[in-house]
């Protein structure tokens, strides 16, 4: 896609305690800085763009979580353009190129080349009770995988000292865990809408109301997407093929080339629907019969499960197995 005369990109590379800045102008000219991750760094950077008298901007960073959103909330605030984009997308353009280098400062100039070249969509923040409802269900992830570490170690039959300390720091846990559980669920309560599309979820069978909330938690604004294929695309469940003349045949896989917690969530639920929901039973009983098998079925349940989880978000209505037969 063509720029708008006159549009840089700036390629921002994160890390924890600097960000390295490359401002890109169409013609090739570069300009490149360095600033401190905190509030006074970002506050200098927005400056230092300004002072190169750029009358469009297209800001690109890679998602890296705690230490990119900071920036990337700063960045939105000041009107720019904003792409917050999947490092794996920055990696295939890195060799693509042949880049033979890697440090902060290129990766900055390699970020703002894809930015100028591909021009990556847009990106909109969670709003604030969205957001707060993913730190929540993330922390809540982090207390049950500790506690879940914490319970191997015991079986590993350490001394008894060991083993008094391992047991009075799961029972913390467990403490803690049903606290945060508490705690999410009366967030959810609080906000009509987040409380709306999580029953609008359990409605369909096989996703219960902790995957629901867990769901609500990590899927992005449903608005963002035109259609269910692109939100399983963000998820990563769609199937990529391996074919190439006579010599390449491989099987259809799923692609995993999006969101990890997604596909973590979407499993288990998975497994439930081939038992509880009729379109999912259909659907695999239509794999089985074309001799799929049982993780194909079952990455194909997912894809579905996503795509049920669209169709009741973008509609408004609860799962009808009925209509979704129909469709």
């Amino acid at each position: 896609m063509t720029k708008p005369s006159g549009c840089a990109a700036l390629g921002i590379d994160v890390s924890k305690r600097k960000v390295d800045v490359a401002l890109l102008y169409p013609d090739q000219r570069l300009h490149s800085s360095v600033f401190p991750n905190d509030a006074k760094g970002h506050k200098r950077l927005v400056a230092w763009v300004k002072k190169r008298g750029v009358d469009q901007v297209h800001v690109c960073i890679e998602a890296t979580g705690v230490y990119s959103l900071p920036l990337a909330l700063a960045l939105y605030q000041t009107g720019y353009k904003l792409s917050v984009v999947n490092p794996l997308r920055i990696y295939g353009f890195r060799k693509s190129e042949m880049s033979r280098n890697k440090t902060d400062k290129e990766d900055a100039y390699l970020i703002a080349r894809f930015c100028l070249l591909h021009d990556p969509r847009a990106w909109t923040p969670l709003d604030e009770s969205r957001q707060e409802l993913r730190d929540l269900h993330r922390h809540l992830e982090t207390l049950k995988k500790a506690r879940q570490q914490h319970l191997n170690r015991l079986e590993g039959k350490p001394s008894k000292w060991m083993q008094d300390s391992l047991k009075r720091t799961v029972r913390h846990f467990d403490r803690e865990i049903r606290r945060h559980q508490e705690r999410v669920e009366e967030h959810c309560t609080q906000h009509d809408d987040l409380q709306r599309q999580r029953e609008l979820m359990f409605s369909i069978s096989g996703i219960g109301m902790v995957t629901a909330t867990a769901l609500l938690a990590e899927l992005p604004d449903i608005r963002q997407f035109q259609s269910a294929r692109q939100l399983a695309a963000y998820a990563g469940v769609t199937p990529t093929q391996r074919q190439s003349g006579s010599s390449l045949s491989g099987k259809s896989r799923m692609s995993k080339m999006g969101s990890p917690r997604l596909r973590r969530i979407l499993y288990m639920p998975a497994v439930a629907a081939l038992r509880w929901n009729p379109v999912v039973k259909d659907l695999a009983e239509r794999l089985k019969a074309r001799g799929k098998c049982s993780m194909v079925i079952i990455g194909a349940v997912m894809r579905k499960l996503l795509h049920l989880v669209y169709g009741v978000l973008k509609s408004g209505k609860p799962f009808d197995p009925a209509h979704a037969q129909a469709a």
